[in-house]
């Protein structure tokens, strides 16, 4: 959908708003509930495309991102890199293949595609994987083996140097580590550096459960202690896996006849392991492989001492090449389901192509560039990543509401806009706004992480007209579920209040 800002035709002083005291009293009275009243509120409300703010509510106090982080990384990226920017994954070696087919070493050299992966491209919502995760590195070996290698006498090596090796960002959490939406940041990723974990009951009361990863099955160690308890009763799945280990520990109890469940682990070694399925697609082809796998990376400590971390290797040979969808449609896997580590990977991938330097320090650099070029006050923002997952980072209403309308009226508006959830149609608000005014009407960023739920983006007014909102509940200490309902009471109320159908107005008598 074009999100062109020249059909408002009217002029941006036609948006009229309803008197402000009135649609605070709808949102002081949601807020005073009992279960609301504890937290932390943020607000503020602003027309497109002039930016005048209609409503606000501690606009200028600093609340946690959440999600709604990676509004500043996407937009960044889509400004800096542009929609149609491309990664390359590459297969390189010193020399072309002698006269009997023979070469060195092979290096498979990430540079922060964040899709080598079975995912559906370009987004789909709900859609099922299609192709094998390892497809891309199937497809790399086919290619060497077309260019006539028929032994590698060296060794697979998985080349992660185009960033710099910091796995994780400032001030997340170690119980988020273990889980997909914490793996760690490399620059060669594979299936999002997670493994998929299901878990099914046993045919009755007692059995054990089954429990079982994909799409490599053996790559955790199982301990498997997960019961199947009788039907109807509450359903409790633990899953730990400590620091270091490669030992998956599952318990607790699933109900019989229960649906499948699944969940998410990081990989721990991801460059590794792509080298690992790398080196078995090439045997698959009747390329013989010598050697062993190995990894280079490039640690902070390495990178500080050295004149140039990123300089390039010498002469290589490039046999075979993948290229990644264009940012274009990253952008909406990122903000349509929330994926942390692309948008980490997007943030070092900023470092690298602005300033030359593949690490979170200069990603967050260049964010903040990005930032005052918005016009948004330095005092108005702390970035810690580029997901949201920090603790550390903040970011006020007033901030957020800026950014929005600097997308709106950028020559990426649209593309920006596209790629957001959809109230109760894709994304992560699929199953929210459903049956309602704003069902397919509000396009925002959903935000949640311990105590901190958020929702900001655009909202489609029925006269054509455009809304940026920015919704930040902080310090909460409600359920999640809880808090997210009265969030989308607050934004339901201001779609209602300037979309709604107006009164007309009332006669007046002509005194005589």
């Amino acid at each position: 959908m074009a999100f062109l800002c020249a059909c408002w035709v009217a002029g941006p002083q036609s948006l009229a708003a309803p008197r402000h005291s009135r649609l605070g009293h709808r949102i002081e009275k949601i807020l005073r509930r009992d279960e609301a009243r504890r937290g932390f509120w943020g607000i503020v409300i602003a027309r497109i495309p002039d930016g005048k703010v209609l409503y606000e509510r501690n606009a200028d106090h600093l609340f946690q991102p959440a999600s709604n982080m990676k509004l500043f990384t996407t937009a960044a990226a889509l400004t800096k890199l542009g929609p149609d920017y491309v990664f390359r994954t590459t297969v390189e070696s010193d020399s072309q293949p002698d006269a009997e087919g023979k070469v060195n070493n092979l290096i498979l050299v990430g540079r922060g595609d964040p899709n080598i992966s079975g995912r559906v491209l370009p987004y789909q919502y709900d859609s099922k994987p299609t192709s094998p995760a390892d497809a891309v590195l199937r497809q790399l070996a086919e290619q060497v083996a077309a260019q006539g290698v028929r032994e590698v006498t060296g060794d697979i090596i998985a080349d992660d140097r185009y960033f710099i090796y910091e796995p994780y960002s400032h001030d997340w959490a170690a119980d988020d580590l273990q889980w997909g939406y914490g793996a760690p940041v490399t620059a060669l990723a594979f299936n999002d550096n997670s493994l998929t974990v299901h878990f099914r009951p046993g045919a009755k009361q007692g059995d054990p459960a089954l429990v079982s990863l994909d799409p490599l099955a053996e790559y955790y160690r199982l301990d498997n202690r997960l019961e199947t308890s009788a039907p109807g009763t509450d359903q409790e799945i633990f899953v730990e896996r400590l620091p270091g280990s490669t030992t998956l520990d599952v318990w607790g109890e699933i109900p019989a006849g229960a649906q499948e469940d699944t969940d998410t682990v990081a990989i721990s070694d991801p460059p590794r392991l792509a080298a690992e399925l790398f080196k078995q697609a090439l045997e698959a082809r009747g390329v013989t492989v010598r050697g062993q796998v190995k990894v280079l990376e490039t640690s902070r400590i390495q990178a500080a001492t050295m004149v140039d971390p990123f300089a390039p290797p010498g002469p290589r040979v490039v046999l075979a090449e993948h290229k990644s969808v264009p940012l274009r449609e990253e952008i909406q896997v990122i903000n349509k389901v929330s994926q942390n580590l692309h948008a980490e990977m997007l943030l070092r991938t900023l470092g690298r192509a602005v300033k030359n330097y593949g690490s979170l320090t200069v990603g967050l650099q260049v964010l903040n560039d990005f930032a005052a070029e918005v016009g948004i006050d330095p005092q108005a923002t702390y970035f810690a990543d580029g997901s949201g997952l920090s603790r550390e980072a903040l970011v006020t209403p007033r901030a957020i509401v800026k950014l929005l309308v600097y997308m709106a009226n950028s020559p990426n508006g649209g593309i920006y806009f596209d790629s957001l959830p959809v109230a109760g149609v894709d994304g992560t608000l699929a199953d929210r706004f459903r049956d309602s005014s704003a069902m397919g009407k509000i396009h925002a960023k959903t935000g949640t992480i311990e105590h901190v739920n958020t929702l900001s983006g655009y909202m489609e007014l029925p006269s054509g007209r455009r809304l940026a909102f920015s919704l930040l509940a902080d310090n909460n200490d409600l359920k999640s579920t809880q808090t997210i309902k009265t969030l989308d009471a607050i934004a339901q109320t201001i779609y209602d209040a300037y979309g709604g159908k107006r009164r007309r107005p009332h006669a007046t008598r002509r005194r005589k």
